[in-house]
């Protein structure tokens, strides 16, 4: 029969060594998590994403579309994911590439996987959830999850303040997005673009449904869409020589938009990027969208 005092000592034995055993355990989980130091991002979306996460320090690249934060846009610019530079990309020696899932048949990329970088392709969809989403399996593959918490509160909150605006909503705006790129290059979005859903999660309808994507813009379609609203990128209005520049496109001022002039302009990334601004985004349209007088049956 073991003694009580020498069953405590046992006890106290088995205790150490188990903590010692957890100690090591924990130790070679640590040592077998891949700490990536040297990231690419090849997505304005993704950039903004790890900057929001708190490890933007540990990018080394980006590309054109990665415009916020300020930050970003002092890091090498490696071009647009369509056109990439892989040499510069190569000379970076980065140690993860990470791309949006619908390139995961670029080739440029396929070629430096086989280069030996490792990539990691994650979703983003045209929902105010896909920014959560994203973060969420970003932070999870980066062990970086400290401000996960904080960006779904913060989403969570904007979206209750979205509902209630859209309550006191009294009209569905037609709206046009316009993409410009100078006056002789202008396309308009039609059905499943992220164009179309942000309009519509700001409570407008888009006003072109005739056709998916993007097209050019005709004076006939023009007429056609009758828009309320005309909404462009801050930068395609001033490829066009702002208000006045778009009131020159033929038939925009006989719609009721043109003839009220009521245009928004945003900054690209933000507006349709579905960032973790995306619910400030949907906010502020909704709130410039509804702050228009619409007449009812306004005509041309």
């Amino acid at each position: 029969m073991i003694k009580p005092l020498t069953k405590i000592i046992l006890l106290m034995l088995i205790g150490i060594t188990g903590c010692q055993l957890t100690e090591e355990k924990q130790a070679a989980i640590v040592s077998d998590q891949v700490t990536y130091q040297r990231m690419i991002s090849l997505s304005g979306a993704i950039t903004e994403t790890l900057f929001a996460l708190g490890v933007g320090d540990r990018v080394v690249g980006v590309d054109v579309t990665s415009t916020f934060p300020e930050e970003a846009t002092a890091l090498p610019q490696l071009g647009h994911v369509s056109q990439l530079n892989t040499e510069a990309i190569l000379g970076l020696q980065p140690d993860l590439i990470i791309a949006e899932s619908s390139e995961a048949t670029n080739q440029s990329l396929q070629s430096l996987q086989l280069a030996g970088i490792k990539l990691l392709f994650v979703s983003n969809t045209h929902t105010l959830d896909s920014p959560i989403d994203m973060a969420t399996e970003l932070a999870e593959t980066l062990g970086s999850t400290n401000q996960l918490q904080h960006l779904r509160k913060a989403n969570s909150a904007g979206q209750k303040k979205l509902t209630t605006l859209l309550q006191q909503k009294q009209y569905t705006p037609k709206v046009l997005f316009i993409y410009a790129r100078g006056k002789g290059s202008l396309m308009v979005a039609g059905r499943n673009t992220s164009a179309a859903a942000m309009i519509e999660i700001a409570g407008g309808k888009n006003a072109v449904d005739q056709f998916e994507g993007f097209k050019a813009l005709s004076a006939e379609g023009l007429i056609e869409a009758k828009p309320d609203v005309v909404l462009l990128f801050e930068s395609g209005l001033k490829s066009i020589g702002g208000e006045e520049g778009l009131l020159q496109i033929p038939s925009l001022s006989k719609t009721p938009a043109g003839m009220h002039r009521r245009f928004i302009a945003m900054d690209g990334l933000y507006l349709l990027g579905f960032t973790p601004r995306a619910i400030e985004s949907a906010v502020e349209l909704a709130t410039r969208l509804h702050t228009f007088d619409y007449k009812e049956n306004e005509s041309f």
